[in-house]
């Protein structure tokens, strides 16, 4: 009996420790006795074994990484994150409805304890199941890379199975040149008399093009500041990945050109002609030797061709160097995916907290897929406007909700924009290192804040809810 003596509160000690685990725990099993974890088991490993051998290759090590690692992560994230979905709205709504809640709540337990076990415990099931799907596409990428030709492990193992830093060209000073462009022309009168803003935007353009252009007959060099410790660190090769585009009214599919590395007066300068196609990413080796002392790589392309070609600033080259192991690398790239996941789980839960599990799913799959329209969000963010703008007025059809959903598209993009920055997939099928300042950032500075706002909003809604209704 209670002989009126009032029930003590739960006091934020070690014993917090212990409830955290208890209540995860619960949400594990609660997860096998939906029966989800054997079904996400053999759903997971029959996408796996089955992938490669219903998506053939052309046995090349671009093809095969695709199929290898690019389908198969690809299928294992989109299981894992509709899973991760149902589960964390759910798991709660289970309690909600049932009325497990209220049991839960009338022991010695902080409501925070609750929440935030539940997402532990959903942390837990999906670190599991994606260290095992994780595993297993490894070995059968490693398995499977046998029976590639001679030739194309070699560059599986060169280019893929690796872990390489880029070093491009350092962005030239455009406004500068466009100062003095703008100085020499404005002594026209012509010129002089037109707004200056507009003339400085056509001559910022020209510069843009001037710096991107090959013409025929003409040459483009660029010169890197590759480091001499790179020759250390990348072995006996580098990596030349360049891409360009061509005319568009071309009919040819490959362009002649001809490529030098190296100083001119040095005799062991690499010279070829090669037959390269436009808008296609092109990749080779060149001896590492070819750095100066100084540290410079330079590399030269003659167009031999009859139209311009153009080398974007951004995509145009790159020099590659090998800077680590492509293990350590595909482990990052495996956190990233399950930090995807944690926020997943902190989104599902902050949804069920205040919504039915139907409502909570469609919720939050509208988010996913508001954030995953880029474009949208970039055209809002550069024009200033939700609606259309009008193409001779250069003003929008209505601006009176500018004023509140402009800024908040912004802070959106800006989150999108930054958690897309890190590529896991992408950095492992072209054997790029995920840098480590930007993966902690990613981790620490992005996922870890939006789980934290979430989960300090669910905790909120969840201890002002009445349970018992």
């Amino acid at each position: 009996m209670n002989d009126g003596m009032p029930i003590s509160k739960p006091s934020i000690t070690l014993n917090s420790l212990q409830r955290l685990v208890a209540v995860a725990r619960l949400t594990m099993k609660a997860a096998f006795r939906f029966k989800l974890i054997p079904w996400l088991l053999l759903l997971l490993g029959t996408s796996i074994l089955s992938i490669p051998h219903l998506v053939s290759h052309n046995s090349t090590a671009e093809m095969f990484t695709q199929v290898q690692l690019t389908y198969s992560l690809m299928a294992v994230t989109v299981i894992l994150g509709v899973s991760t979905v149902w589960l964390s709205c759910g798991v709660l709504n289970h309690d909600f409805q049932r009325h497990h809640m209220v049991l839960i709540a009338s022991k010695p337990i902080h409501r925070w304890e609750i929440w935030l076990g539940k997402w532990l415990g959903i942390l837990c099931l999906n670190t599991m199941l994606l260290f095992l799907s994780g595993t297993g596409i490894y070995a059968l990428l490693l398995g499977h890379a046998q029976d590639l030709p001679k030739v194309e492990q070699e560059r599986l193992h060169q280019s893929v199975l690796t872990s390489r830093s880029s070093v491009v060209e350092t962005a030239p000073d455009e406004e500068a040149e466009v100062r003095l462009l703008y100085q020499k022309r404005s002594q026209k009168a012509s010129v002089a008399a037109m707004d200056p803003a507009m003339v400085k935007e056509r001559l910022r353009e020209e510069v843009r093009w001037m710096n991107q252009l090959v013409k025929p007959g003409h040459r483009r060099i660029w010169k890197l500041q590759v480091g001499q410790s790179i020759q250390q660190e990348s072995g006996d090769h580098l990596q030349i990945r360049v891409k360009f585009y061509a005319s568009w009214f071309e009919d040819r599919e490959e362009h002649p050109t001809v490529w030098m590395v190296g100083s001119p007066e040095s005799p062991q300068r690499w010279e070829r002609q090669m037959n390269l196609s436009p808008m296609t990413t092109h990749e080779w080796s060149v001896p590492a030797n070819l750095i100066d002392p100084d540290g410079w790589l330079q590399v030269e392309c003659h167009n031999y061709t009859e139209s311009s070609l153009v080398f974007r600033l951004e995509d145009g080259m790159e020099v590659l160097y090998s800077s680590g192991g492509f293990l350590k690398n595909y482990v990052m790239a495996l956190i990233v995916l399950l930090s995807w996941m944690a926020l997943l789980s902190a989104l599902g839960l902050w949804a069920a907290t205040f919504a039915s599990l139907p409502v909570a799913t469609f919720l939050i799959m509208t988010l996913v897929l508001l954030c995953s329209s880029e474009q949208l969000f970039k055209s809002i963010v550069t024009e200033g406007t939700i609606s259309s703008v009008d193409e001779h007025s250069g003003k929008a059809a209505w601006t009176h909700l500018d004023w509140l959903m402009v800024p908040v598209f912004k802070v959106i993009y800006q989150f999108t924009t930054a958690l897309r920055s890190v590529q896991p997939i992408e950095s492992l099928v072209t054997g790029r290192s995920i840098p480590t300042i930007a993966w902690l950032v990613h981790l620490a500075g992005l996922c870890g804040i939006l789980c934290f706002f979430l989960g300090g909003w669910g905790v909120y809604i969840l201890q002002r809810k009445e349970l018992g209704k």
